[in-house]
């Protein structure tokens, strides 16, 4: 028994480090994808917003062909 505790002694900072690595890569992955799901949020958000620009103009230059 008393030989296992230089083992664990050895293999426990690059268990820890390894740990630590995961927390890391999970939580860049998790900002990531909330990251891209912001932009495609925001970026049909400005499609709507153009489309309704464009519907506008269009009723507006309706609005003048008939005066």
């Amino acid at each position: 028994m008393d030989d296992i505790w230089p083992v664990v002694a050895a293999l426990l900072p690059s268990a820890a480090v390894c740990a630590l690595f995961v927390v890391v890569v999970r939580k860049m992955i998790s900002a990531d994808r909330d990251e891209r799901s912001a932009q495609a949020r925001l970026e049909a958000e400005e499609r709507l917003a153009a489309r309704r620009r464009h519907e506008a103009a269009d009723d507006a230059d309706k609005g003048a062909d008939k005066s």
